[in-house]
């Protein structure tokens, strides 16, 4: 199972989404922010193409009905998690080295979070929550920050990972290792930062998942809309901000291959 599936929204016609649809003219009734959004099914659609302030208020709105404090509404829980199943997604897939069940321990938390929310003097909802998640993840499993960085969650053979080194000017496609010393290289030297190294690791998870088209050496998908549209939800900033990013990381990284050729040779 999934984590959609553990969260029960992974069908449209699920008791979840049912009751969602079912309740959502009554949460516009009640909730100014939500009457842009003419039916349910538009939501997710409609959050990736609003401006983040936007997108925040709908966000915000969905928290406090779910909230104990709020609304206490168990189903506006569940359409909180349903919209961030794709960053939940990409979090599933980066931390499933630490455990087998890792899918159904981050839909619990997931819930949680979405249940537990601040509303009252919140912001950034979808990127808070993604956040708690993984943190409270991590803490569960008795893993640190800095080991979770370290993980590269890819099999050797990974189409992005081939071509993204070999578009930094390897000679060889690099295997799994072979990448790992290089962001090391690049961390240890002041090249990237951990932040840095975590956005390109969130991209090329994203990137694998989505497949998307890709022609040329380019960046492997790294910078294609499928992939930067999750991360930046995830992390409350826009596409333009992570591919912004996410470019000069890449072209770093090609100064630090260039450098390493003969060590890496």
């Amino acid at each position: 199972m999934n984590v959609a599936m553990h969260l029960g929204v992974a069908d449209p016609d699920s008791e979840v989404l049912v009751a969602g649809r079912s309740r959502w003219p009554e949460w516009q009734r009640d909730c100014a922010a939500l009457r842009p959004i003419d039916e349910l099914a538009d939501l997710p659609g409609w959050l990736r193409a609003a401006d983040r302030e936007s997108a925040d208020r709908v966000m915000l709105a969905l928290a406090e009905l779910s909230s104990p404090h709020g609304g206490d509404d168990t189903t506006a829980t569940g359409m909180l998690t349903w919209v961030l199943v794709p960053g939940a997604v990409l979090l599933a897939f980066r931390l499933s080295p630490f455990s087998r069940r890792i899918d159904e321990i981050l839909a619990a938390q997931l819930w949680l979070e979405a249940r537990t929310f601040p509303w009252q003097h919140g912001h950034k909802v979808a990127a808070n929550i993604l956040m708690n998640t993984r943190r409270r993840v991590l803490r569960d499993l008795g893993v640190t920050d800095a080991a979770a960085a370290r993980v590269i969650p890819l099999p050797p053979t990974a189409d992005v990972w081939t071509e993204a080194v070999s578009d930094a000017g390897c000679v060889e496609p690099a295997p799994e290792d072979e990448l790992a010393e290089i962001l090391t290289v690049a961390r240890r030297q002041g090249v990237l930062s951990e932040d840095d190294i975590d956005l390109l690791l969130s991209l090329a998870g994203a990137a694998d998942a989505a497949k998307p088209a890709r022609s040329g050496r380019g960046h492997a998908g790294l910078m294609a809309p499928a992939a930067s549209d999750v991360v930046a939800a995830a992390r409350g900033v826009s596409s333009r901000t992570v591919r912004r990013r996410a470019l000069h990381s890449v072209t770093a990284l090609r100064a630090v291959c260039h450098a390493q050729q003969p060590t890496l040779a």
